[in-house]
């Protein structure tokens, strides 16, 4: 199989990639390669396309070396003639790369027939005539040499219909890429790159504002990835020099490259981000990416839903709970208590798998008519010295415990490990390169949900609690407001803003609200 010169895949679209010198770089916009989207997503069909686009950046490559001053010139790497790039090109189209033509050859075979000439002539006369008056020998040579000219005549009239056909190759080869070229002249240009003295996205920028609003390293790393992305299929200039063409310009090399709707619509967002900080602290005139967005068409079919209630007996009925199993990637009780604490908490999957025993407590507090009570809660906090992070501040907040869970064995599991002097609840949950607990745990419980639980509907998740726990609350009747406290949802109601949130009595009333009809659950665990 023959190699694929200049010819690159992004997604299902190919693309012809050619690397410009570096020397040449200042005088075509500053970019490091040529990449056009040759907007075919069939590899055969890509490959006629090539040599075109391999004489067309050949030709630019030769007017910027042109250009070029001729002190930069000497030792530079040399580009090729228009000539030699379409020979190349054509010897790339036919699959017969390196099957090069040596001229000494050629001039060795011509000094042979040349000295042969005479003799040639003087056997040509003697076999001309009629072949009655020939000897055996120089009749089949007389043979020989009609059948070589028959042959000769058929590889004419081949030739003559083969140079037809290159022909009507390359009408079709011109009209193709007329129709191709049309709509990239639509496509917004990204602006000339520009000096690099001033402020850049994918350094300056990105540590401003993350150490600013105190981002987590994974925060930051996808932030900075879409920094980056943008600059390579742009140009790379200060951030006060990026123009709105240069986004737009990013978003069709994005669709070209077949990139998701909803993968495209998130790369967006966090160009704006960065940008709106930009514009935000005068690093930038305006946000130049405002407004710029994607429809994805997708995203409310993918949008990720609530457990049914089959789905939910299928998960409980499962032999973690219903043969006390522990796969080891499950990560011993992690396996069993964090679906069942998510179920009737709505807490978010690492709120959950970062608790410590500590973060379980029975608090005291009064009741409507000031009568003391005191009931068992989770304390989800934010903790620097822990390595306890929450979304944002409104996900501090204590939530009670539900009945089911203290029938299951909750409070008893917490005394077992608070006996063990754990530090976590979950201690077999390790920490990912960003600090996630829970991240590995994950990648176990998809394919744990799809294969062993038989729930296939990939729009139900860990986070399928979250929706499913909101789902039931409402349904209970619990106070909108009870309900976001519980869950660590912020409000929409600046009204909501004054005080410190709904009293612990009205919270623990309304999770008593709280319960799943029809949910069929483990007895009582016996571990602890």
């Amino acid at each position: 199989m023959t190699m694929c010169t200049f010819l690159s895949k992004r997604g299902a679209t190919y693309y012809f990639r050619r690397t410009i010198p570096a020397e040449l770089r200042p005088l075509l916009g500053g970019k490091a390669e040529f990449m056009v989207s040759l907007r075919i997503k069939d590899r055969e069909e890509a490959k006629r396309l090539i040599p075109a686009e391999t004489i067309t950046s050949q030709a630019l490559l030769d007017e910027a070396s042109r250009r070029l001053p001729a002190k930069h010139r000497a030792g530079g790497p040399r580009t090729q003639s228009p000539q030699s790039t379409a020979y190349d090109a054509a010897a790339w189209d036919r699959g017969r790369e390196g099957a090069a033509i040596e001229s000494s050859d050629i001039a060795e075979k011509q000094a042979r027939r040349d000295g042969a000439a005479d003799a040639v002539a003087f056997l040509a006369e003697r076999i001309a005539g009629s072949t009655k008056e020939l000897t055996p020998d120089l009749r089949a040579i007389r043979y020989l040499v009609d059948d070589k000219e028959f042959d000769r005549k058929v590889l004419g009239e081949h030739l003559g219909a083969a140079r037809v056909e290159v022909q009507r190759l390359e009408a079709e080869l011109a009209a193709a890429r007329a129709e191709l070229v049309a709509p990239l002249r639509a496509v917004p240009e990204a602006s000339p790159a520009k000096s690099e003295s001033g402020t850049m996205l994918d350094t300056d920028i990105i540590e401003l504002w993350a150490a600013e609003r105190k981002v987590v390293t994974k925060g930051k790393d996808t932030h900075a990835a879409v920094a980056r992305w943008f600059y390579e299929r742009t140009s790379r200039k200060p951030v006060r020099d990026i123009t709105r063409k240069d986004v737009l310009a990013f978003k069709v090399a994005l669709v070209d490259e077949g990139q998701t709707p909803a993968n495209i619509k998130m790369k967006l967002s966090r160009l704006r981000t960065l940008l709106q900080w930009a514009a935000d602290n005068d690093h930038a005139e305006s946000n130049v990416a405002s407004g710029i967005t994607i429809k994805d068409t997708d995203a409310a079919k993918n949008k990720r839903k609530e457990f049914d209630l089959a789905s939910l007996n299928a998960i409980f009925a499962s032999p973690v709970y219903a043969d006390g199993a522990r796969p080891a990637a499950g990560k011993g009780e992690a396996a069993y208590w964090l679906p069942l604490l998510a179920l009737y908490t709505g807490a978010r999957m690492e709120e959950l798998g970062q608790l410590r025993p500590a973060d379980v407590q029975q608090i005291s507090y009064p009741d409507g008519d000031g009568i003391d009570l005191s009931s068992w809660f989770i304390r989800i906090q934010e903790d620097a010295d822990d390595s306890l992070r929450l979304k944002n501040a409104a996900s501090e907040r204590d939530v009670p415990v539900h009945p089911e869970l203290e029938r299951l064995g909750f409070l008893a599991f917490v005394a077992a490990a608070t006996k063990a002097k754990q530090e976590r609840l979950f201690p077999k949950l390790n920490a990912n390169i960003y600090g996630r607990l829970t991240a590995k745990w994950g990648e176990w419980f998809g394919p744990y949900l799809r294969g062993t639980c038989g729930v296939t509907d990939k729009r139900m998740v860990f986070h399928s609690f979250r929706h499913t726990f909101k789902q039931y609350a409402r349904h209970a009747g619990i106070i909108e407001g009870v309900q976001r406290q519980i869950m660590g949802h912020g409000s929409s109601d600046v009204a909501d803003d004054y005080g410190s949130g709904y009293p612990l009595h009205q919270v623990v009333e309304g999770m008593g609200l709280y319960k799943v009809p029809g949910l069929g659950l483990p007895a009582a665990s016996k571990q602890g």
